[in-house]
């Protein structure tokens, strides 16, 4: 996963050079057999976020890939009109021949969204409104309309339609603990941030788990249900187990507020604040980090410990950001070849986690 992160000083061409590394590590990810790659849609984040289009982003990738799954985690239902957003992930999932999984949120802080018109105050309906016709839209190719608050939709055929049926895998992203149980009672899969420990999170998917089995199938949002457990989590992997460590951490910090950029006082408004994030890291020495499972990082072994004791308290899929803070594209595809060759084939036979 990438937010396509460029830290300051910037060189000549740093946002070029950005999104090509971009494509080239999803490549170099398939070719390594990672399952899925994720990209964020993120708005006016100077150094944090310079990925405002991920479906323009998957369909290039899509065209140099062939089997890994292309994630949005996530599309923002409050700065797309539905039939653009019905639209776009369609088109996604035909250029990527049905790999589309289609994670939504309203957005992270509202400075974003106010810029498209969106008031604080309104954002959840909007975006209950706006998920609610694209998942009309996605039932059949002529759309019958949709009238709402915010939205006076008239029929018309939707096109292009997706490759998957009845959808694709839907998502829900999770900054906190509690949208866990809102996730299954939607029927959706949870991406979860590991800013939130192994000991924190444990119960949240063990009250996912029981949620969405024992839900009304009636009241999911879409006609599939996704019962699915990610979380995101820093990363770096090296031969030198104390590098990789160190690596790892130093991008978690990073991301998680030590460094200076200049919107990191909006940027953690569903978290506590930048004080209070910042201060969670900084409390704990890197080797408390990875022992939280807050960081991945070390030599293969290293990895594939943290990995377990995830897996162990339910998760179902750790997703590395490797593209971080000021971790260096050479650094990035030297980490996806040896999880490749040496940590993700340590898991591959195992039983999935939610048995």
């Amino acid at each position: 996963m990438t937010q396509l992160q460029i830290p300051q000083p910037w060189k000549p061409n740093a946002e070029l050079a950005a999104y090509r590394n971009t494509i080239e590590q999803a490549v170099a990810g398939e070719a390594a057999g990672f399952h899925y790659y994720w990209l964020t849609e993120m708005h006016f984040f100077k150094q944090i976020g310079h990925s405002p289009c991920p479906d323009l982003l998957h369909a290039a990738i899509s065209q140099r890939t062939s089997r890994i799954r292309l994630g949005f985690a996530v599309m923002l239902l409050t700065t797309h009109n539905p039939y653009m957003l019905a639209e776009r992930i369609a088109t996604a999932d035909v250029l990527s021949n049905g790999r589309i999984d289609f994670g939504f949120g309203r957005g992270s802080t509202s400075y974003m969204t106010e810029a498209f018109g969106v008031k604080k105050e309104e954002s959840l309906s909007l975006a209950n409104e706006a998920l609610e016709a694209v998942m009309q839209m996605f039932e059949g190719e002529h759309f019958s309309g949709y009238k709402g608050k915010h939205f006076d939709l008239p029929p018309r055929h939707v096109l292009p339609r997706p490759i998957q049926t009845p959808h694709p895998p839907l998502w829900i992203a999770a900054s906190n603990l509690s949208t866990y149980e809102y996730a299954a009672k939607q029927g959706a899969g949870i991406i979860g941030v590991t800013r939130n420990s192994i000991d924190e999170t444990r119960s949240a998917i063990h009250m996912y788990r029981e949620t969405i089995r024992s839900a009304d199938p009636k009241g999911f949002i879409g006609k599939a249900s996704n019962e699915n457990v990610a979380a995101f989590a820093l990363a770096c992997c090296h031969e030198d187990d104390r590098i990789g460590k160190d690596v790892a951490c130093a991008a978690a910090r990073w991301y998680n507020g030590d460094n200076d950029a200049e919107l990191n006082h909006v940027r953690f408004a569903t978290a506590g604040g930048k004080e209070a994030v910042v201060a969670k890291f900084s409390a704990r020495s890197n080797d408390q980090l990875l022992a939280d499972g807050m960081a991945i990082g070390g030599n293969p072994d290293s990895i594939c410990r943290q990995v377990e004791q995830w897996a162990e308290a339910g998760l179902d899929q750790l997703i590395f950001v490797l593209q971080a803070g000021n971790t260096t594209h050479d650094q990035v595809l030297k980490s996806i070849d040896l999880i490749g060759e040496k940590v993700i084939p340590r898991f591959e036979v195992k039983a999935h986690a939610a048995a």
